[in-house]
Formats: structure tokens, C-alpha cells, sequence
């Protein structure tokens, strides 16, 4: 990675520079890539970057990437860059270096760019020529002498010339301008071996690229926290300590990179991140998980957005190494404490208005609110409790005959979960799964069927009643389904006595409902109870995940421990009333204890 950054004027000086440590000669520019077309605004915006940065403590201004490939013929053939480069040529030449670029850039011959070439080398790196701008004065006076010229590539590169040229008159200190452009401003060199460079161009230009913000930022810890720790002490033993310390750094950033691609911890802090990159360059989470922890970092400083210009505007690397760790630390301590992780995962799953909740709320509290874990793991109950029962009580909450699945049901999943969480904390040694906090992927499922709908439903439910209710044994009315089931009147009159028989059940009662993920749910939809426990039971046995409230509900926890009364065939009314109960109490109990209120 020391090899990412290098400066101007390594990738262009002709001894020990970037060519000659490579054995290349120079940087060709193949005929795929687009012609040069930089705007007069583009290249001003280049020139006043680099003359408002102010160089210090190792900090450098990065022109961004340029992506190249090695050729067997002595060259380089540059697949991403070359506007940057060539304008870089054009800015160099201007302040008097052209003998250190002059051929450092070529297009290729026998074709369209031969001319782009000879204009390019002969007349404006030409040390040994009179400069283009003092033999022609305007474009017209060029292509007038020389029709040849008159090409988009040639046009472009003689105004950019001509731009630079005048910004640069208008210049206090050009000698301080250049050393400054030589030696602190950047390139990332993003040498490629071994890959087709034309699928190489088409990645870069369909937005797969190579080069990722993370790998920008391990180079700039890495080369500027042991330059601040050096300092610029030259002697043996410090270079062969300052080489140490860039080693364990880079093994402690691939340390934190490995913590951070674990599927878990991905899934787990994927609902944290609000924030975006911005900028030239990418911070893709996918292909380097560091990045959410940048990502979080960036939110910690109260930033917009994660960019190239966050990172280095830090005036200290060893400061923001430092915070970064801290950061890492911090959360990885977060995801090993059982409560934490599962209020955090919770909070961040879970509260339906993210405008005014995201991580420097939590974040915020922590480092200037928190005196104890207790009161952290207090804080956070806090939230929980706001964000499920709002201004209510848990008495008012559970309100008499209260329809909990019809409507916006956000809180009887936000309950569900809850009620997960609380059995975890206190009987389970592990956690819950990291996607156990999102209801994508569950479904809500009544314990007793709810009223069918279709013919197909009916006719499962008919041969549930018959089958589990004695007194229906022989009602006549279900009996008779078989026969009689194509007759629109027949089926009012279904729909009308299954009415009448659920109408005591409280269907939708959080009692008779519970999270099971889709498809297991499919499968026994508007079965009766007896079917749906034993295949819930059979489905956890085979190692499969069953949410830790759903599973007690069907051993059906809420009644006496002695098994040997339980009635494992049917689910009565009077098994909603008790799970209800049950789920009130356990909720009250649970905040009374750890809030000191219910």
C-alpha cells in the first residue's frame, strides 16, 4: 500500500521516479480512451485546489486515481486518468519542466491521435521549440497553419494550455506553486497486473473500480501516523522502527476489515448507517465492511457525508487513527454485551421515525452523558419504552378486545421482538441472530386460523371443526361441504355460522398471534393448532430458527409446569386470554425491574 500515493513528481521524473522503477518509459494513451475535453472551469478548479492547500504535518492534496497497465513494449497503457494526467503535463510545461515531461504521455501512432501526439510533444513539451502560445495566439491562428490540427483532442488540450498559462501569470510565487505541486500533490497509482485491460476500462466506466476510499485512507494512516510519530528523526533505528509500526498498523486495519465482514456483524449495523460517500472516490461497504465503520466515524463528526476531503482535512493522522479505533473498540464492546447489542439492535430495527433517531443520538449520549454501562443499558430502555408504548401505560396499551393485527401492526412486531429479547437476555446464553431484529422475512401468524376466505380455505377449515370441535360432530351445515360447496347460498350461510363460532375467539388478540418467518407460515396457514405446534416443534428441532417467544408460546409457557395437564390439541379462548395475560405481565414486570416503573 506504500506504493499507492505517489508524488508529481515521481510519476514523471526520469531517474528512481514511477516509470523507471517499473522500467517503462512512459504513459501511452490507448486509442479506446475518450479524447481530452477538459473545460476551462475544470482545469481552474484543479489549479485553485492545489493553490489553496497549505502542505503540513505530511498532509498532500491527491489528484485522484489513474489506473494503469503494464504493455510488454515499455510502456504503460493508462485504462483511467488521462485527463488528469495530461492536464498535469500541460500545468508542468507551463511552469517551465518540460524536458521532465516531454514524452512522458503519448497517443498512439498510425492513427487519429498521431496528431494529438506531435501537437502535444512537439509543440508544448518541446523544450528546444518556441512555446504554441507564442507562435499562435489563438486557435484559429494555429489551425490556419497547421489544418491538420483541427481535431476535438488537439482543440481541447491547446485552451486548456492557454488557461493554465493565463492563471499562472496572475500568480504572486510560480517557484512556490511548483514545489509545492511537485512534491505534495498525489497521484493513486493503481498499477493492475495480469487482467484484460479493455475489461479492465469497461469495469471503470460501468462504476466497478478498482481502487476503493479504504484503501486511500489505510494508505494515509499508515504512511502519516508514522511520519507524526517519527518526528523526521532519519537515524537506522527509527527508519527500522517507523517500518514496524506501518506494518502493525496495517495488520490492525485488516483486523478491524476481517471483524467488520462477518455476516452478522453486517446485517447487524446495516440499519445503523444513514450516510452516504460523496466525491471522486467510492467507500463501497460491500467490497471493503470497513467502510460502515468509516461511514459511523464520519456520522460521529457530525458529517453529511463520508469523502476523501473528511479524512484529510484532519489535521492530525495519528488524532484520526486514534478516533477511529476508539470508534471500532467502542461498537465491537456494544455487539459482546448481550443487552446492549440487543436494545441497540432493537432502537435501530425498530423506531419508525429515523429523522430525529440515527446513530449520533446514541453515539452523542455515550461519550458526553454516560457515566456507567447501567445508565447506557437505562438510556436505551428508555428509548424502547417511548418508542413502543409512546405516552400510553402498558395497562392502556392492552386495552379490552384491542385488534392488534388489522391496521398498522409496527407495534405488535415492535412487541414480539420485545418479548424475544427479554427471554434471550435472561434464559439463553447466546444472542439473538443479528436479522432477527427486521420483520423482513417474518410473517404474523394467528394461532387459531382466522375466518377463511376462499373456497380451498373453508374447506381446511370446515374439516378442522369437525375434527377438534365434539359439538360439531354432527352439524349438519359441514357436513354437507363437500356436496353442496359450488352454491353461492350455501357458502353465505358457511360464512355466516363460522362468523357466529369465532365470534367469541378474539382472533386478532395478541394472544393468538406470534412472528414465524414466511415460509414456514405458507405451510400451515389455516391449520388447526395441533398441526401447526407439531410442525413449529419439528421445524426447530431439524436446527432451524424459531423466534424465542413464538416457540414458548406453542409449549405454551403461560400455563402450570405440569405438562401432563396441558392440552396440546386444541387452542381455546381461554389460552388468548392467558397468553395475553401473560405477555402484559412479563412486559410489566420487565420495566418495573430494570426502570423502577411499569
Amino acid at each position: 500500500m506504500s506504493e499507492l500515493l505517489h508524488n508529481v513528481h515521481s510519476i514523471f521524473k526520469n531517474e528512481n521516479g514511477f516509470l523507471s522503477n517499473y522500467n517503462k518509459d512512459f504513459y501511452n494513451i490507448p486509442l479506446y480512451q475518450r479524447g481530452y475535453k477538459w473545460s476551462k472551469k475544470q482545469v481552474e478548479k484543479l489549479l485553485d485546489d492545489i493553490d489553496r492547500f497549505t502542505p503540513s504535518s505530511g498532509k498532500f492534496y491527491c489528484v485522484q486515481n489513474i489506473t494503469l497497465v503494464p504493455d510488454s513494449n515499455g510502456w504503460f497503457n493508462v485504462v483511467d486518468g488521462q485527463q488528469r494526467l495530461t492536464t498535469m503535463v500541460l500545468i508542468l510545461s507551463a511552469l517551465g519542466e518540460k524536458e521532465m515531461v516531454n514524452l512522458k504521455v503519448k497517443f498512439p501512432h498510425n492513427s487519429i491521435r498521431e496528431k494529438t501526439n506531435s501537437f502535444l510533444n512537439d509543440f508544448i513539451t518541446n523544450k528546444d521549440g518556441d512555446d504554441v502560445l507564442d507562435l499562435y495566439e489563438t486557435w484559429e491562428d494555429l489551425i490556419s497553419e497547421h489544418p491538420d490540427f483541427d481535431h476535438q483532442d488537439i482543440y481541447y488540450i491547446y485552451h486548456a494550455y492557454q488557461v493554465i498559462n493565463d492563471w499562472l501569470n496572475d500568480l504572486d510565487d510560480k517557484e512556490e506553486f511548483k514545489a509545492k505541486l511537485l512534491d505534495h500533490v498525489k497521484f493513486i497509482s493503481n498499477y493492475i497486473e495480469g487482467e484484460e485491460e479493455e475489461r479492465i476500462f469497461g469495469n471503470l466506466n460501468s462504476k466497478r473500480i478498482y481502487l476503493d476510499g479504504a484503501d486511500l485512507v489505510r494508505a494515509i494512516l499508515i504512511t502519516r501516523v508514522t511520519l507524526e510519530e517519527s518526528k523526521n528523526e532519519s537515524d537506522i533505528k527509527n527508519i527500522v522502527r517507523i517500518n514496524e509500526r506501518r506494518v502493525r498498523i496495517g495488520w490492525h486495519l485488516d483486523d478491524i476489515n476481517h471483524w467488520w465482514s462477518a455476516n452478522d456483524v453486517q446485517t447487524y449495523f446495516s440499519a445503523w448507517i444513514k450516510i452516504g460517500s460523496d466525491g471522486d472516490i467510492v467507500f463501497d461497504i460491500k467490497k471493503n465492511p470497513i467502510n460502515r465503520l468509516l461511514s459511523l466515524f464520519a456520522e460521529s463528526e457530525e458529517k453529511g457525508a463520508l469523502n476523501l476531503d473528511f479524512i484529510e482535512d484532519y489535521e492530525s493522522a495519528l488524532e484520526l487513527y486514534k478516533k477511529i479505533n476508539k470508534l471500532h473498540n467502542t461498537l465491537k464492546d456494544w455487539y459482546n454485551d448481550k443487552e446492549i447489542y440487543h436494545y441497540l439492535g432493537f432502537l435501530f430495527a425498530q423506531t419508525r421515525d429515523k429523522k430525529d433517531f440515527g446513530f449520533i443520538t446514541i453515539w452523542n449520549y455515550w461519550r458526553n452523558q454516560c457515566s456507567s454501562r447501567l445508565k447506557f443499558k437505562t438510556y436505551l430502555l428508555k428509548l424502547i419504552k417511548k418508542e413502543v408504548f409512546g405516552d400510553s401505560t402498558i395497562k392502556e396499551l392492552f386495552e379490552e378486545s384491542k385488534n392488534w393485527y388489522e391496521g398498522d401492526n409496527t407495534t405488535l412486531v415492535q412487541i414480539l421482538l420485545l418479548l424475544d429479547i427479554i427471554q434471550v437476555n435472561n434464559d439463553y446464553k447466546d444472542k439473538l441472530k443479528s436479522h432477527a431484529f427486521f420483520k423482513k422475512g417474518n410473517d404474523i401468524e394467528h394461532i387459531f386460523p382466522q375466518n377463511p376466505q376462499t373456497i380451498k380455505e373453508k374447506a381446511g377449515f370446515v374439516k378442522f371443526l369437525l375434527k377438534y370441535d365434539d359439538k360439531l360432530k354432527a352439524e349438519e351445515l359441514l357436513l354437507d361441504y363437500d356436496k353442496r360447496k359450488d352454491e353461492e347460498d350455501y357458502q353465505i350461510e358457511l360464512d355466516l355460522f363460522i362468523e357466529d363460532y369465532t365470534r367469541d375467539i378474539s382472533i386478532h388478540s395478541i394472544g393468538n398471534l406470534v412472528l414465524l418467518y414466511d415460509s414456514l407460515n405458507k405451510s400451515i396457514s389455516n391449520n388447526p393448532y395441533a398441526y401447526k405446534r407439531k410442525r413449529v416443534m419439528q421445524h426447530f428441532n431439524e436446527g432451524n430458527y424459531i423466534q424465542p417467544h413464538t416457540l414458548k408460546v406453542f409449549a405454551r409457557y403461560f400455563q402450570d409446569n405440569n405438562t401432563s395437564g396441558l392440552d396440546l390439541e386444541h387452542w381455546t379462548q381461554e389460552d388468548i386470554t392467558n397468553n395475553e395475560k401473560k405477555i402484559k405481565d412479563t412486559l410489566y414486570n420487565f420495566f418495573k425491574t430494570n426502570l423502577k416503573d411499569g
